[in-house]
């Protein structure tokens, strides 16, 4: 059976990629060495694939068939947006097998989700899996969830949905060692007059109410109170449901940092293994 070996959540702002100058530097500097503890971590434990939680941007989905779940079958990924995130590589290697094994755990809890075997991965998913492996070569297998346009699952089916993502992996006799990774967030505006407004009081509360059993009181905010904070604010339904799948394990906030040079409030959290 598999082990989560690695498990966190960051946030994921093109910026980072395309201008990581724009940004103060010591918020920056915290930024990327959260990342490199990560990555130093994965290094160490050796996941041989990654499962991914991240937005859906309109990359792949619209509004003439959005589902609130995609999942990736590809045995590999183009990735066009890689060019103007200024990366070097323009591919990424797939778990088709693994994809698959979510594919029928999930449906077997009465959890539907898309399927995708031409999917993109867009900056939601590059800008951390390049800093999580700059080689680009351990396997993914990418999920992006509805996160802007109602209906929308509340943190609490989040979180449930992540217990039950845990459990799944845990059980794909496939591999030995997963890693478990959630892109989003924090706090951002997209497409409104208050781009580039950070609810800072709203992330730290977050933060430390996702930290807590069962996630404190975070799972009762209703989605309306949740826009409140920026309409792109929803993606933290990643990081709830990567909180569910690690229940029972220690979470520690490796970094955050409000940039407002990159529009959105940046963090980092893992999980012990």
């Amino acid at each position: 059976m598999a082990e989560i070996v690695t498990a966190y959540c960051a946030s994921h702002a093109p910026m980072q990629a395309v201008d990581p100058e724009s940004a103060p530097k010591a918020q920056a500097d915290n930024f990327f060495a959260a990342l490199e503890a990560v990555r130093n971590q994965a290094e160490r434990a050796r996941p041989q694939a990654v499962a991914m939680l991240s937005g859906e941007h309109f990359t792949n989905y619209f509004l003439d068939a959005l589902p609130q779940l995609g999942i990736g079958l590809a045995e590999k990924y183009q990735t066009p947006s890689a060019r103007w995130l200024r990366m070097e590589h323009t591919v990424l290697p797939g778990d088709q097998k693994l994809g698959e094994h979510i594919v029928a755990g999930l449906v077997e809890r009465n959890l539907w989700p898309t399927l995708s075997y031409d999917m993109e991965p867009d900056h939601g998913f590059l800008t951390v899996y390049d800093q999580l492996d700059p080689a680009w070569q351990t396997p993914l297998v990418p999920m992006v969830l509805n996160c802007t346009t109602p209906p929308l699952i509340t943190l609490r089916q989040s979180y449930e949905f992540g217990i039950a993502m845990g459990d799944i992996l845990r059980s794909y006799d496939g591999l030995e060692r997963v890693a478990l990774v959630g892109g989003g967030g924090l706090c951002h505006y997209v497409g409104e007059p208050r781009i580039g407004d950070i609810d800072e009081d709203f992330e730290r509360w977050f933060l430390a109410e996702l930290g807590k059993p069962d996630c404190g009181e975070l799972l009762d905010v209703p989605n309306d109170e949740l826009m409140e904070a920026g309409n792109g604010t929803g993606e933290v339904r990643a990081w709830v449901a990567l909180a569910g799948a690690m229940r029972g394990h220690e979470m520690k906030v490796l970094a955050y940092e409000p940039i407002y040079e990159w529009i959105i409030g940046m963090a980092v959290v893992t999980w012990t293994p």
